[in-house]
């Protein structure tokens, strides 16, 4: 703020009218400048309350948008639960495609591999030809040959020549503590009767003879029926699971897939509960005699609040993009409005729902697919459709940022406004403190005048006197 010296001199001296010229200036000045600067301070924290109004709709409308996201997938339904009574021989996995049902699994015999060792060596780096290279020839389950050509001649050479290889088989150098020839090629193939191998050295150089292990499938009946596979993971066949075989079945394993549907309940009320939030924040924010703090009824009269009431209402009240044979829309699954305007969830519609058509439930929150692209215009579901939509209003380029951007200009504009007014003070006590003085020297000039005066009456009228 604009001020004068500290120290009336005119009147110091005595001089002048004797009034606080100073004082006066500066009253007089502010009286002009301040009341225009209060209307000013009072529209930037009203702007500033909007600001911070916005902010509180895009926190709410980021947690519905992340309640919407556990709804927007497939595999958020795949709630099948599966269980195996003898785990340490089979572990069982599910996926979405997986039905609820039973099933009597018995594995009398687990997959193996073909395993073959060399014959003994005296050091990890014998010379097994003299110094030069040599061939290998592989065959797998007695198909057409390969050649795997040995560089460096030594047990360490034949290991890394073979694996270099990617022929379908892998060795291993290993110690056997013999007290003469401790060391041994290890050569394993995949598991599965159909890949038994054959290898032997072109010149005899190295002999493959000794047979630890031969290939097999795995044996396993599924409810009485026989069947094999050359793996001990079989994910094809019970749909949608995945059998992980670690040993032979103590008679017959009961597999038990059930449908789990609590984290799906759980999720649909995160979504009410963060739809309701969001009501209440735009309730708060337009209410004028809202108790909350610097934000409450910042944003009243702001058809923003409407806007987005409606929208958000509308993602939910609408049928799905994506209808089921039976459910076509939330409500069908117990998400319904109560007359306050609050979301509410049936859940016994719920579970009937999960109950009786829980591909229309999954298909109508998420289209039935997963990973969709913020960026398609493919339908996608309530959840699907939801999440596309909330993720476009939160971006830079969204009515909330736009409002942001224009209420951050406002304060702008209110601030250089406020420098202005400075600027006016400014002027205003240099032209008051030039009236004052000039007014100061004027009087100051008539009380010396007055003063003369008086003494001149004095003068002659003690001349009179004294006659």
């Amino acid at each position: 703020m604009a001020t004068v010296s500290s120290t009336n001199f005119l009147t110091s001296l005595g001089a002048g009218s004797g009034v606080d010229t100073k004082s006066l200036a500066q009253s007089l000045a502010e009286a002009e400048v301040t009341p225009r600067k209060e209307v000013i301070n009072a529209k930037i924290s009203k702007t500033e309350a909007k600001i911070s109004g916005y902010g509180y709709i895009k926190t709410a409308l980021s947690d519905l948008k992340t309640a919407f996201a556990r709804l927007d997938d497939a595999s958020e339904f795949a709630s099948i639960t599966a269980a195996s009574t003898q785990p340490s021989a089979v572990n069982v996995t599910a996926n979405a495609s997986a039905q609820t049902g039973s099933y009597a699994l018995e594995v009398t015999q687990l997959a193996r591999a073909q395993r073959t060792a060399s014959n003994a060596f005296a050091t990890r780096e014998t010379a097994l030809n003299g110094g030069s290279g040599f061939d290998l020839s592989l065959s797998i389950n007695g198909g057409s040959a390969s050649t795997i050509t040995v560089s460096t001649d030594t047990p360490a050479g034949v290991v890394s020549a073979i694996n270099a290889a990617k022929l379908g088989v892998q060795a291993q150098l290993l110690q056997t503590g013999d007290p003469s020839n401790p060391f041994s090629i290890v050569v394993s193939g995949e598991t599965g009767a159909s890949k038994n191998f054959s290898l032997t050295a072109a010149g005899g150089q190295v002999s493959f003879a000794n047979n630890l292990q031969t290939a097999a499938d795995a044996q396993l009946k599924v409810n009485g029926l026989s069947v094999s596979r050359s793996s001990n993971q079989v994910s094809d066949l019970i749909d949608g699971v995945t059998l992980d075989l670690y040993a032979t079945t103590t008679g017959a394993a009961r597999l038990d897939f059930n449908r789990n549907t609590s984290t799906i309940k759980d999720n649909l009320k995160s979504l009410v509960t963060s739809y309701n939030d969001l009501d209440t924040t735009l309730q708060e924010l337009g209410n004028v005699k809202s108790s909350i703090k610097d934000v409450g009824g910042s944003l009243a009269g702001d058809n923003i609040l409407q806007t987005i009431r409606a929208q958000v209402r509308g993602y939910i009240t609408t049928l799905s993009s994506t209808p089921g044979s039976t459910l076509k829309a939330a409500r069908d699954v117990g998400l319904s409005f109560d007359r306050n305007g609050k979301l509410t969830l049936d859940e016994a519609k719920l579970d009937r729902a999960l109950q009786n058509n829980f591909e229309d439930v999954s298909k109508i929150f998420s289209a039935g697919t997963d990973n969709k692209s913020m960026f398609s215009t493919a339908p996608s579901g309530i959840a699907g459709d939801a999440v596309v939509r909330l993720d476009r209003m939160l971006r830079s380029t969204g009515q909330l940022s736009a409002q942001t951007e224009n209420a951050n200009k406002q304060i702008n504009a209110y601030k250089a406004d406020l420098t202005k007014l400075d600027a006016r003070l400014t002027q205003l006590l240099t032209r008051y403190t030039k009236q004052f003085s000039a007014m100061e020297s004027l009087v100051g000039n008539n009380n010396s005048l007055k003063s003369s005066l008086k003494s001149s009456f004095e003068g002659m009228m003690a001349m009179y006197t004294s006659n």
